[in-house]
Formats: C-alpha cells, structure tokens, sequence
C-alpha cells in the first residue's frame, strides 16, 4: 500500500504500510519531504481506507 505525491515537477512515493516510510524521492527538499511524511503520517488511516475502497 502506497501513495505518490507530486507537485511542480517533483514527486515523492511512501509506503504506508508496514508504517509511513519514503520510498523514492525526486524533487523535493529535505524540510519539504519532512513536512509531506508528516502529513502522511497524520492521515495514514485515512489514506489507507480510500486504497481499500479503490482496490477492494
């Protein structure tokens, strides 16, 4: 279970299990990708219902 971000031609993939953990970085600045991690991290469960609901 996974999600990318992308933004002005950078773009990031976490996985988001077993825990929240950067995958693969291209474009984004060490603040900007603590910031995103944090922002997985805070709404991982909400994340994880929506993969369940696209890929039953």
């Amino acid at each position: 279970m996974h999600i990318h971000i992308r933004k002005a031609g950078a773009e990031a993939k976490f996985w988001l299990v077993p825990q929240v953990q950067l995958a693969r970085n291209d474009g984004f600045d060490a603040r900007t990708l603590r910031h995103i991690t944090g922002m997985v991290a805070d709404h991982r469960g909400q994340l994880q219902r929506a993969w369940n609901e696209h890929f039953p």
